[in-house]
């Protein structure tokens, strides 16, 4: 196990990838979605980068942003268990933060314990670490202190992953309350936090609490490779 966290770090290191390009895309209307990590509520899901790692699709009724995911790759999972995955929303305020929403989000204490631990198998593993998260990594919302933020909350923010057939399935709901947004038009980032590149905001640069393998990375950019993987996509889209 410890040799292929290990490897992880050197091949994100080396291949990790964002969609630079801005996507446009419609944001379908959906009733009785079910924070549950299911995703039976779901059509077919977008293949990112058509690289068949990982898909995603986002969802909206009058009240709430819903997001559900699938990542099939295994070392992308491993990413995702470990640090997080990582919703930015681009503030239009030029004095505004963007916001950010984390989940998974185990802290430090548990990968190091975990490292010394043994399990019956990798899903095992990943389970483990997703039912050891500690709460939310938040920033940036106007009216959420940033931070950890109960699992419980009273703000509608809410997030469930579990692997089931050598899947991770994540679902998340954020209530368009909390959005900071001045035009329907509306900017995401969405992707699978590596652990390593700084929880950037539109005026600061923050290191998330439960960090990478060593905590928060503020060093030079990884060099390129052919051989990226796409951890991130950017949408700009209208919310209703």
């Amino acid at each position: 196990m410890k040799a292929f966290l290990l490897g992880i770090i050197v091949i994100v290191g080396m291949g990790e990838s964002f969609a630079q390009k801005k996507q446009k895309m419609i944001i379908q209307s959906v009733t009785d979605i079910t924070i549950d990590a299911d995703l039976v509520e779901w059509d077919t899901l977008n293949n990112v980068a058509e690289e068949g790692f990982w898909f995603f699709r986002l969802g909206q009724d009058a009240s709430n942003l819903y997001i559900a995911i699938r990542v099939e790759n295994q070392m992308l999972q491993h990413l995702a268990v470990r640090n997080g995955v990582l919703l930015t929303v681009q503030s239009n305020h030029r004095n505004r933060d963007d916001i950010q929403f984390l989940f998974p989000y185990p802290d430090s204490e548990v990968k190091r314990a975990m490292l010394r631990e043994d399990h019956d198998s990798d899903g095992a593993y990943k389970t483990d670490l997703i039912n050891r998260s500690r709460g939310y990594f938040v920033y940036g919302f106007p009216t959420v202190p940033n931070g950890l933020l109960s699992l419980q909350n009273a703000y509608g923010l809410q997030a469930k992953a579990r692997i089931n057939d050598g899947k991770l399935y994540y679902e998340a709901v954020v209530p368009k309350s909390l959005l900071d947004y001045t035009t329907p038009v509306a900017t995401f980032k969405l992707g699978i936090y590596d652990g390593f590149t700084p929880l950037i905001s539109s005026k600061k640069v923050v290191s998330s609490r439960s960090g990478g393998m060593y905590g928060g990375y503020r060093g030079r950019p990884a060099p390129k490779s052919k051989d990226k993987l796409t951890l991130a996509v950017l949408l700009e889209t209208i919310l209703n």
